[in-house]
């Protein structure tokens, strides 16, 4: 392989090609959550402007995180030399100016969303990385608000509330077995809460809030949509979300394994979403 392609490869990785374009779908979801309209220019537009602040989000995090992706992550793209750190900074900006600039066209509503979106991330490489939990929480709070997008792109900015709350709990629950995994690496530049609290009581945190989405798909779920076909297609989410919870309980050092797996979950959750949201 030429380097020119390696470069090409490191700059499509560095945006998060696996977790990225989740994030049109997620919009997708709360605007027809939200709405019975299946398509609209608006919607179009909100898709593409969390698309481009998610995909900021990659190049900036790495920006920040070059230190420790050099102990834990060296063959990523700045660590391997195949992208400059700057240019990831840079990239990530542009990134965030784009989804900002595109908000502002759709509404006011949208707009300040992404310029709070955009603060949170910049406030958690800058500060809330390094206080454990509430970089955790930041994560996943700002990742989970995109369902939000999609309900105020039709004005109804709350309705797609449920939908934002499974995703917060199994993301919360993520990062915090992510920062397990990660707890030799990041010893040398933060203070995670696993190195606040033990590796076994922060996953056993991690843990709970995996729990409390299985039980907000389970219960409050069942009621808003009403119908056996829910059940029905919960269930793969379900067993993959509580297998995934089983592994780090047994051996703490199945964190990697648990992130990989909680990552297909995720997506389970969209793709039922949309079934069940379409038909």
């Amino acid at each position: 392989m030429s380097f020119r392609t390696k470069k090409i490869i490191a700059f499509i990785k560095i945006i998060r090609p696996e977790v990225s374009p989740l994030a049109l779908f997620t919009v997708y979801i709360g605007a027809i959550a939200a709405d019975s309209t299946l398509f609209s220019i608006p919607i179009l537009l909100a898709m593409i402007a969390v698309f481009s602040i998610a995909a900021g989000s990659g190049p900036f995090n790495d920006y920040f995180d070059y230190e420790v992706d050099k102990i834990v992550h060296p063959n990523r793209p700045l660590p391997s030399g195949l992208i400059k750190p700057k240019t990831a900074l840079y990239m990530g900006i542009a990134f965030f100016l784009i989804g900002l600039v595109i908000s502002f066209l759709i509404n006011l509503q949208i707009f300040f969303l992404s310029i709070f979106g955009v603060t949170l991330i910049v406030l958690y490489e800058l500060v809330s990385k390094k206080t454990g939990f509430l970089g955790n929480f930041v994560v996943a709070f700002t990742i989970s608000i995109s369902f939000l997008y999609g309900g105020a792109t039709v004005g109804n900015l709350l309705t797609p509330t449920f939908y934002a709350l499974v995703a917060f709990f199994i993301l919360l629950g993520r990062e915090i077995i992510l920062d397990v995994r990660d707890f030799e690496g990041d010893k040398k530049t933060r203070v995670t809460l696993p190195m606040r609290i033990g590796k076994k009581n922060a996953t056993n945190l991690g843990v709970s809030c995996l729990f409390t989405s299985i039980f907000l798909l389970f219960y409050p779920g069942f009621y808003i949509f009403d119908n056996i076909w829910y059940l029905i297609l919960i269930i793969p989410i379900i067993t993959t979300t509580l297998y995934s919870s089983i592994l780090p309980l047994q051996d703490v050092e199945n964190s990697a394994r648990t992130t990989d797996i909680l990552r297909f979950s995720m997506l389970e959750i969209i793709i039922v979403f949309i079934l069940l949201l379409l038909f």
